[in-house]
């Protein structure tokens, strides 16, 4: 896919500003910044079994529900001491990625009833913990007897808290402050970023003899406990108990936008309407049709403080529902499940009643005016659709179902579980429970999905027996819950559900840059460097430095500033001028990093002299149009090259420079060695021949006898596009067949497998020479069944192809033979 910011120059020469765009300052440092250590690829969370994970904006920290770790066995306790059982089912576990730490925060207090404890959501702070336990944990609001469900609030110890340290949040309606202990224990609570808002499902005892229909209650815990502004009902629910002819249970399944103002639920309501009502279903007698909705807890106009989120083209509600709301940061975006076929235009697999679930992302402000639900400015799109799906009708869909979204923090990531076999080129083989699948990624300005479980060897799936993914704000790591995390990780794992943790870098390019000749003394115009994120999660900008005061960085109009998130494909640019203070070549260092948990930064070299100016490349810069193939070329781009000064000079040299300048070479000029007088001009021609794929920048120079200097940037996008050959048709199980693949990465190590990842696994791998090719002779299992089979080739950076063989199964090929039965 080409580049989103093709029409960015990797530098260059700023010709004309504007600063309408820039909402912060570069924190601007003279010094170096060291990068943060990454993280590993995937890594085991917590020394237990777990599910439910829930993960911190940054990545560090992750709570979990879990069996509680047992004592000692008695042979291991001290003699006449009694052993103690724990016979809860679930605890909550604290784990830090930084230090591989787990502690329990949920352990039972001295003197109290033991209880479980479900659904643990962490703050996007890191902070606060909000969770569901049976036990009364607010010695001064809790009663601790009979059946009882509540919500709780705690500060993490980093955060200046305590272990155990419970605040109740779940409190009754009725103004006394105590413990409502009918909190729905199946119903995941929503957090904001500070942990300060609180929203929790619990039955509607406002509704007359209707206890199985539920609503969302809204704490904020900066508000004190007699205020009756601490806790508000979500707004969309009717006044009165159901009157329909069909069966309803009320509303559910909140999301929290981080400031706590968007609320986003499913509901069998009308909750949209102005006075809302009870909706409808598809059958007398049967559920009523649930919907996603979103509410704006600061809109006073009842007609526009609730939005229908899964809607028709038309407006109406969706015919088949919608479920599991997922919000980003500020409410802009939100993603949701739905079976309906009707939402977007699309190929839906042929079904009945019980169609697949798909993923839909609603983005409610395409034109980022920060107006949201627009007329004409929204835009619904389906996300579970198979790679390379361009019909004109519209995307092919996912053939089973797809469910539990997930999205970062500014919604261009999201991450969602699938049990469809299409939505990538290997099938995932076999899958486990109902909720889990394989775990897929969207990002935003990406066509296709990208898969989150992959195996340790980075190409082959691993069985479809994920479920619950989280995302930290950027994206970068993907917490979830599995039955397979020996498979995810180089090193074996207990058996049993638990808790990986996947941690995804962007890769991030940006280019050397020289200013060339500037006059002594004189700042020089604005120039600039391009930092592009090639993905697959987000990078935030936090300190720009340059460690050579003659640098100085433009802050006003830098686009790579703090609270500003670079998502993948995306880019940003710095700003600078230069001052030199003598004729002596100067060479500085630009770092931009992030801060924080696994930060990631990137450096480049900035270069310039003084002296009198004589040349002027024009283009300041340029991006060569296109993708171009590794190992092709690119036609030559031609760059003026202009005599500035007031006497005539000429060309002595060009050079070409950086980390990829083998990619890019000089195949024509009229400059060199030829007189060039002032305000004349002469042509060079430099072509693009990538050796190897993503972003590839390179620096220009020109030169004069003088050591008077100019320069820009050029940059190319270069892809694989590897193809596969048999030399047969079609081969007989028990014998094997010759493979050749071409324009593979020169030394990758490559995987065979076949795309359904059935029948018995090809037990082979090979190696591409140095120029990218490959032969070999794949055995086919003996017990192989028969059919037209798709052979995949793929490198474990993604670089793929497929071919297709007939495998001839044996009983196929003893049919109707002598010595077999039949003669």
């Amino acid at each position: 896919m080409a580049s989103a910011v093709a029409t960015v120059l990797g530098a260059g020469l700023i010709l004309g500003t504007s600063a309408s765009s820039v909402f912060a300052r570069p924190a601007v440092v003279l010094e170096e910044v060291e990068a943060v250590p990454l993280g590993t690829a995937a890594s085991l969370i917590g020394d237990a079994a777990g599910s439910n994970p829930s993960v911190s904006g940054d990545g560090q920290f992750v709570v979990f529900q879990g069996p509680p770790q047992q004592l000692p066995l008695l042979d291991e306790l001290e003699e006449n001491v009694e052993p103690q059982v724990d016979l809860r089912d679930s605890t909550i576990y604290l784990a830090s990625r930084a230090d591989n730490s787990t502690v329990e925060l949920s352990p039972i207090p001295n003197g109290l009833r033991p209880g479980n404890s479900v659904h643990p959501v962490i703050s996007g702070d890191g902070c606060s913990v909000v969770m569901i336990s049976e036990m009364a944990l607010d010695v001064f609001r809790d009663d601790d007897a009979g059946a009882r469900w509540d919500v709780y609030r705690s500060v993490l110890p980093h955060c200046d808290g305590a272990i155990g340290d419970w605040e109740l949040v779940s409190a009754r309606a009725d103004g006394s402050t105590l413990a409502r202990d009918d909190v729905d224990p199946n119903q995941t609570p929503a957090v904001s970023r500070s942990g300060a808002e609180i929203a929790y499902v619990h039955p509607d005892e406002r509704l007359f003899e209707a206890p199985d229909v539920t609503t969302i209650t809204v704490v904020d815990l900066a508000v004190p406990l007699r205020d009756s502004r601490r806790s508000e009902v979500v707004a969309g629910t009717p006044s009165d108990r159901p009157n329909t002819t069909f069966v309803h249970t009320g509303i559910d399944q909140p999301a929290l936008s981080d400031d706590g103002q968007h609320v986003a639920f499913r509901s069998d309501a009308a909750s949209a309407e102005s006075v809302p009502i009870w909706g409808e279903g598809q059958v007398d007698g049967g559920a009523a049709t649930k919907q996603v909705f979103i509410w704006n807890r600061l809109e006073v106009d009842p007609f526009a403080a609730v939005q229908l989120v899964s809607a028709l083209p038309t407006g109406e509600p969706s015919t088949a529902g919608a479920a599991e709301p997922a919000v980003s940061r500020n409410g802009r975006v939100v993603a949701f499940s739905s079976s309906d076929q009707g939402l977007v235009p699309a190929i839906f697999p042929i079904c009945g009643d019980d169609c697949p679930s798909q993923i839909y992302r609603l983005d409610r402000d395409v034109n980022a005016d920060n107006n949201f639900d627009e007329p004409g400015a929204t835009l619904l799109e389906i996300i579970s659709v198979e790679p390379g799906s361009d019909s004109s009708s519209g995307p092919v869909v996912g053939t089973s179902a797809s469910t539990q979204p997930a999205l970062s923090a500014d919604g261009h990531v999201l991450a969602f579980v699938t049990k469809a076999p299409n939505l990538q080129l290997l099938e995932a083989p076999g899958s486990g429970a109902v909720s889990d699948g394989d775990i897929l990624a969207f990002d935003k300005g990406r066509s296709d999905l990208r898969r989150i479980s992959v195996s340790a060897d980075g190409v082959r799936p691993t069985a479809g027996v994920h479920s619950r993914p989280q995302l930290s704000d950027s994206g970068r790591v993907t917490v979830f819950d599995t039955l397979g995390a020996s498979d995810l990780l180089s090193e074996s794992a207990s058996v049993g559900r638990q808790i990986v943790a996947l941690s995804s870098p962007p890769r991030l390019s940006l280019p050397d840059a020289d200013v060339g000749t500037t006059i002594i003394g004189l700042e020089s115009t604005g120039w600039f460097v391009g930092l592009v994120n090639e993905g697959p999660s987000a990078f935030d900008p936090a300190i720009v430095t340059i460690d050579d005061s003659r640098f100085a960085i433009d802050a006003d109009n830098s686009t790579c500033v703090i609270g500003t998130s670079v998502p993948a494909g995306s880019d940003c640019k710095v700003q600078f001028t230069f001052t030199p203070t003598s004729e002596v070549a100067v060479n500085a260092t630009l770092t931009i990093a992030e801060e924080g948990f696994e930060a990631v930064s990137i450096s480049s070299r900035l270069g310039g002299s003084g002296g009198e100016p004589a040349l002027q490349i024009s283009p300041g810069g340029a991006d060569i149009p296109g993708e171009i193939l590794v190992g092709e070329s690119a036609p030559a781009y031609l760059f003026d090259v202009g005599n500035i000064g007031l006497v005539p000079t000429s060309v002595e040299r060009v050079e070409i420079q950086g980390e990829y300048a083998d990619d890019f070479a000089v195949t024509s000029s009229n400059c060199v060695d030829r007189p060039l007088n002032p305000r004349a001009n002469c042509a060079i021609g430099v072509t693009f021949t990538p050796t190897d794929n993503g972003r590839r920048t390179a620096l220009i120079e020109v030169f004069t006898p003088e050591g008077q200097s100019s320069s820009i940037i050029i940059a190319g996008e270069a892809v694989f596009e590897p193809t596969l050959a048999t030399f047969e048709s079609e081969v007989r199980a028990g014998e094997s067949f010759l493979l050749a693949g071409t324009a593979y990465p020169a030394g990758a190590q490559l995987i065979i497998t076949y795309s359904d990842s059935q029948g018995q696994p090809i037990e082979i791998d090979t190696v591409a020479n140095e120029k990218g090719d490959f032969f070999v002779l794949v055995p086919v299992d003996i017990n192989e069944f028969g059919g037209d089979r798709q052979i995949v080739v793929q490198s474990p950076d993604g670089v793929a192809a497929v071919t297709q063989i007939g495998v001839v199964a044996e009983t196929e090929q003893h049919s109707g033979l002598p010595g077999f039965g039949l003669g």
